[in-house]
């Protein structure tokens, strides 16, 4: 069966299809056959199911660079903290009271609450895999979401008192076992990534290389934290990037997440690489890691993608994110200190479109395949209804305006993952409440956990030192960030 959606305002986010008032895009198999005006003559409406979006946009859906998904059951309650307080309480404590159900149900609640917001695409950066029934669950929950998802398998190491994964061989051991069982095939919505260990917690270089080097046998994209932020002891600039440099590790494949504290030849060598960049412009700015980015990737030509990062800080609004950086970016490259009143804007929002689409597709290596409403590539269509109060009047001459300033949950009526409707007619098109009451149910069990184990303040009190390796115990090393 063709779809055949009729008479929208079309935002391709291609450069040789550009905007197109009055189009019609033909979907057969989950992908574009092709977008024009008058289609509905051609291809004849009685063999295509018809969808009337007079009156509404149709764009790419937003692509995700950076998402640990799983945050999803404990939303809000970084609101305050830094990224210390968030090292401590998160990653030191909350990641070790979760139970593979509860990953099934963020997961499952985490992609629905971002395909609710338009979000078809997402680089889950997934570390908080305490057992192989962790991983397991995770994936399940992303399958059942019906979203696209590069998926990455986290090397962190939360701490327990007996770690199913007793060594790094377990962990990578099992990576392989993943990979031969879940993706062995290239086709489908779920394709694997790798988020290696930050280098804070590596004993040694080989550590972390080893994961880099798995990651490529298996032929996975690498998602990885790095300079994000100052050494938390004695405020010296770290050199994430430049133990890849040394190490000959940097590449394509490879998504660099953060930035914040990179040094002119790191930046260099990645432009060199042909690596991305992810900016996280919310968690950033309030975590005082430091400015986003966009100023440094810009000069050196760095493809870059958004992130939402946590649900444990903010919304899975990715347009939240766009619109902050584009307005922060304006700022930065602006330089008006002198007062005098320039003309114009150094960043356009069409250009902000872009990263939170076809640049973030880039950065997830799915460029092919989504993040432009291009024949052949795949059906990810959002349809915003411009006909409310919301959007009247929006302009013409600049519908990328329109998308990231003034639409919202509210008028993103459809939501198309692969030709098949996950957001249909303003409602998503699964059990919302069975999703919703697994949430609440994890929820209710972490509060729990945390309230026996003496509650989230106590846990922040405890030195950051205290994260010890796995299986590395009996030599009483611990790593410090």
């Amino acid at each position: 069966m063709k779809t055949l959606i009729q008479n929208a305002f079309v935002v391709s986010v291609d450069p040789a299809i550009g905007n197109i008032d009055g189009a019609d895009i033909l979907i057969e198999d989950g992908r574009i056959a092709a977008i024009r005006p008058g289609l509905a003559n051609d291809v004849g409406v009685e063999h295509c199911e018809c969808i009337d979006a007079t009156g509404h946009i149709a764009s790419p859906g937003f692509v995700d660079t950076h998402h640990h998904v799983w945050q999803s059951a404990v939303r809000g309650i970084t609101a305050d903290w830094s990224i210390r307080d968030y090292v401590s309480g998160i990653r030191l404590f909350v990641a070790s009271c979760f139970r593979p159900e509860d990953m099934y149900a963020a997961q499952l609640g985490g992609m629905l609450q971002a395909l609710r917001q338009g979000v078809t695409s997402t680089a889950d950066y997934c570390h908080n895999l305490n057992s192989p029934d962790h991983v397991e669950e995770s994936i399940r929950g992303l399958k059942d979401s019906g979203a696209r998802v590069v998926w990455s398998y986290g090397f962190n190491r939360p701490p327990l008192p007996n770690p199913a994964f007793a060594s790094l061989e377990d962990r990578l051991d099992y990576l392989r076992r993943t990979a031969g069982r879940h993706f062995a095939s290239k086709e489908g919505l779920l394709t694997l990534a790798a988020s290696p260990e930050e280098s804070w917690f590596w004993p040694e270089v080989d550590y972390g290389a080893r994961q880099f080097r798995l990651a490529r046998e298996l032929g996975a994209r690498i998602f990885w934290h790095a300079n994000s932020t100052r050494n938390f002891f004695d405020g010296q600039p770290r050199r994430d990037v430049g133990q890849l440099i040394e190490q000959g590790l940097l590449g394509p494949d490879l998504t660099l997440v953060h930035m914040n504290h990179s040094q002119a030849d790191e930046w260099q060598a990645v432009a060199d690489a042909g690596a991305h960049v992810s900016i996280t412009p919310e968690t950033e700015l309030q975590m005082n890691m430091g400015w986003p980015v966009i100023e440094e990737t810009r000069r050196h030509g760095v493809n870059v993608g958004l992130g939402i990062d946590i649900l444990s800080n903010n919304s899975a609004d990715l347009r939240f994110q766009l619109r902050l950086l584009l307005q922060a970016g304006r700022r930065m490259l602006a330089q008006t200190e002198s007062g005098k009143l320039d003309k114009g804007v150094p960043i356009s929002c069409a250009e902000a479109l872009y990263w939170g689409t076809l640049g973030g597709a880039r950065a997830l290596g799915l460029d092919h395949l989504t993040g432009s409403l291009t024949p052949g590539k795949a059906a990810d269509i959002l349809l915003h209804d411009a006909r409310g109060i919301s959007l009247v009047g929006w302009p013409r001459s600049s519908p990328e305006a329109a998308l990231l300033l003034h639409a919202g949950a509210d008028t993103l009526s459809d939501v198309m993952v692969a030709g098949r409707f996950v957001k249909r007619n303003h409602r998503l098109a699964v059990d919302e409440a069975n999703a919703s009451a697994l949430l609440s149910a994890t929820h209710d069990h972490l509060l729990a956990r945390f309230a026996q184990q003496g509650g989230l303040a106590a846990a922040m009190d405890k030195p950051i030192g205290r994260y010890a390796a796995d299986g590395d115990s009996a030599s009483g090393r611990v790593i410090r960030v």
